[in-house]
């Protein structure tokens, strides 16, 4: 296990105090470059460096020692720090404002220090599942289908199904998804549950072709959709709902898909069992709490319960969903 470590301080050079050479002397050209760098080093350096016994923080000091910790949660040195990944749904900004002050709560308690590892894209974000590079992940349904062997699932949201939606601009004259015959799908990747996986297999079953293009996130699909009235989107009913009332006054939602159990938040199977369930108990009772409600609903696992992989996620392999993950 990785303990959270504080190096040494470091002191600035001794160069406050240099002498300049008389104007009159004629320098080589060597020590006119030479002379350069020093006077370069010293526009940098702050004007109080000059202060002997002035010392700097290392990075770890800095963030660590000085509170602004580079992981969530527990940051004192017998501190365990684990490493921690989102899929990429929303923007990176999106996600550490969601999950930071949850996981600093959790963290905390359970003597652990998140390190929130961000990947850019849905396919990052599975090539890191499939490194085992994170000790814990929030993944999407059929993630958990693919990864079962690596990572069980923990938690996940009692009480809303997540449904994946078709999207269009309000202004489309479309009606129907007969009427989407030969548009642009904007999905958010390959492999998106709902939103991609669950919108397809629609499409699929009613012979219906579309000409799939990949955005990265649901933020994109969404506004890709607001912004063209020729195209349609997939999404999924929770990050719809998220979105502002202005950008839900110009896209509606045509058609939904059958509910499944939502996203799972899982841990690696290496991970301890008694610190896997720690982190289920204090997520659950933080739950109980009025004032981590918001809070709770931003990292969409509100009303938490105990996940079981057989009963939740084990079903989805028989939809034949494999025929579009890519």
């Amino acid at each position: 296990m990785n303990k959270i470590t504080s190096k040494g301080s470091w002191k600035r050079p001794l160069i406050c105090n240099q002498k300049r050479p008389p104007s009159h002397v004629h320098h080589s050209s060597g020590e006119l470059k030479y002379a350069r760098k020093i006077l370069f080093m010293l526009i940098l350096l702050p004007l109080t460096s000059c202060n002997w016994n002035t010392t700097i923080e290392t990075k770890n000091e800095r963030e660590v020692g000085s509170g602004n910790s580079e992981c969530a949660g527990n940051t004192s040195d017998d501190a365990v720090r684990r490493r921690i990944s989102i899929v990429p749904q929303f923007s990176a900004t999106t996600i550490h404002a969601a999950y930071w002050p949850v996981l600093t709560q959790i963290g905390k308690k359970a003597n652990l220090c998140f390190e929130l590892v961000q990947q850019e894209s849905i396919p990052d974000f599975e090539e890191a599942l499939r490194n085992k590079e994170a000790d814990y992940a929030f993944m999407n349904p059929y993630h958990q289908v693919m990864f079962k062997k690596e990572y069980k699932p923990l938690l996940r949201d009692s009480k809303k199904l997540l449904t994946g939606i078709i999207v269009i601009n309000r202004k489309s004259t479309a009606s129907t998804l007969e009427d989407l015959d030969g548009a642009e799908l904007l999905l958010p990747a390959p492999n998106a549950f709902a939103a991609s996986l669950l919108t397809r297999a629609l499409f699929d079953q009613q012979g219906i072709e579309i000409k799939p293009r990949y955005v990265k996130t649901h933020q994109n699909v969404y506004r890709g959709v607001a912004r063209n009235t020729k195209v349609a989107g997939g999404g999924v009913n929770k990050t719809y709902t998220r979105e502002s009332k202005n950008l839900q006054a110009e896209v509606m939602i045509l058609q939904e898909t059958p509910g499944h159990p939502a996203h799972p938040f899982s841990a690696s199977k290496s991970m301890p069992l008694q610190e896997t369930k720690a982190i289920q108990s204090l997520w659950i009772e933080m739950a109980k709490q009025p004032e981590w409600k918001t809070l709770l609903e931003k990292v969409q696992i509100p009303f938490p319960m105990r996940a079981d992989y057989q009963r939740d996620y084990a079903p989805l392999a028989g939809l034949g969903l494999e025929r579009f993950v890519e």
